[in-house]
């Protein structure tokens, strides 16, 4: 299985390659057990819970206990870039 993450800000500094036109956008694509959480996959990038502002896995507003799955795509924002009004999003779990 594998999943496609996408680190933006501070959190670039984890990524495998970067967005050549914005220098901001770092991406890995990894492969991951079945049943892996977003902390799971967190853990693998020694990404810690408190430097990451919010989480979004397939466009939708997680929490780090939701599954991950195959050909998912996961984006992690770290503190500095704040979500503004993410009382309008619904977090998944």
């Amino acid at each position: 299985m594998k999943v496609d993450v996408v680190l933006y800000g501070k959190l670039r500094e984890r990524a495998e390659s970067f967005d050549d036109t914005t220098g901001s956008i770092g991406s890995v694509k990894m492969n991951i057990e079945e049943e892996s959480s977003i902390a799971d996959v967190m853990a693998r990038l020694d990404i810690l819970e408190n430097e990451v502002s919010h989480i979004f896995l397939n466009r939708e507003y997680s929490a780090v206990e939701r599954k991950v799955e195959d050909g998912d795509r996961l984006a992690l924002f770290p503190r500095d870039m704040a979500l503004l009004y993410k009382w309008y999003f619904t977090r998944k779990k």
